[in-house]
Parts: structure tokens; sequence; C-alpha cells
């Protein structure tokens, strides 16, 4: 066995949570810390094999490449979860991710479930009518924030009007994305190895 036939256990495992939370999150708007829980054992339980499969110099790379994406993904969602803009479910999820997807593919994850939850976000507000409540509000944080001397910036951002959103879902989407790219280009390498 080649690391691309583990890379590819460990895509299929993050796209079979992502598939999981996206549908929890979007019914019940939280993330099960159990699905977080396998996934994490599942991970374990693959990283084991390749030991016994593969140099240990490699697995301690890719262990190490793992373990940065996981620190990488928490340390991208402190400050949003600090000001409760994200639950803590969406910050372990991103931190799975990360162990799962590395440190590229936990930075692309974030930025691919940022567009998605944008986008989304502005259909819900537009559907919703609150696009132009949107923009006033949006008007006032930027001229409070240059009024304070970027001082005062505690708005509350959680109003009765506020449009509340599964963002496990944006998130699980990009991981989806991102691993299927990757799932493409390890498939690829095992079929040039066999053709050699």
């Amino acid at each position: 066995m080649v690391f691309s036939h583990f890379v590819l256990l460990l895509l299929l495992g993050v796209m079979l949570l992502s598939v999981m939370v996206a549908i929890n999150d979007y019914k019940y708007r939280r993330i099960p810390n159990i699905y977080l829980m396998y996934a994490v054992a599942y991970w374990m339980v693959v990283f084991a094999t390749m030991f016994f499969y593969l140099p240990t110099v490699d697995v301690a790379k890719g262990l190490f490449f793992s373990i940065i994406g996981m620190v990488l993904g928490g340390a991208f969602f402190i400050v949003p979860y600090r000001l409760k803009q994200v639950g803590a479910g969406d910050v372990k999820l991103v931190m799975v991710f990360g162990l799962y997807l590395s440190m590229r593919g936990v930075i692309l994850t974030v930025l691919l479930g940022a567009m998605i939850g944008g986008v989304w976000a502005l259909y819900l507000a537009y559907r919703q009518g609150g696009l132009k409540h949107m923009w006033y509000n949006m008007k006032f944080m930027a001229r409070s924030a240059y009024l304070s001397g970027f001082q005062d910036m505690g708005w509350d951002l959680k109003s009765d009007g506020s449009i509340k959103m599964p963002y496990g879902v944006a998130l699980s989407i990009g991981a989806i994305l991102i691993a299927l790219e990757q799932f493409e280009l390890h498939w690829a390498k095992i079929q040039a190895l066999g053709l050699q």
C-alpha cells in the first residue's frame, strides 16, 4: 500500500462526516459531539494502521501536518467564537477538518465555507426582506467604529431580527469540495502507479 491509499481512506471519512454534520446541523441547528468523536477515532485508526505499512518518517510527517491543521483550524475560529458569531460545535468541526485535511486543506475549507455561508446569508436576507436593514446596520457599525476611534465595537449582532443559519452546513460543503479535489489527485496517483 502507498500513502495515497490511506489518504483516500481519510478523505472518505471526512466526506462522510461532512454529510452527517450538514444534515444534522440543517435539521436541528447543532453538531453532535458523538460525530466528531467517531471521526477522531477513525482518524486515529487510519494513522495507527499507516505505521504498519509505511515508513515511520512519512507517517510522522503526515501526523505533524494533521496536528498543525487541527490547531490552525481552531485558531481561525477563536475570535468569531468569542464574539459569539459561531458556536462551539463549529470550532470543534473545523479542528476535526484540520486533522483530516491538514494545513492547506483546512485553510481552503474555511475560505470556501465563508464564501458559501456569505452567499447563503445574502440569499436568506433577501428572501426575508432583511437586505435593507442589513445595509443600515453595516453603515451604522462602520460609522460608530470610526467615530469611537475603533475603540467601541461591542455591537449586539444577535438581535431579534438577525438571520440565523447553520454555519456547519457551509463548512461541510467546503470540506467536501476540498476532499473531492484531493480524492481526484490521489486516485490519479494510484492509477499511475498501477500502470507502471
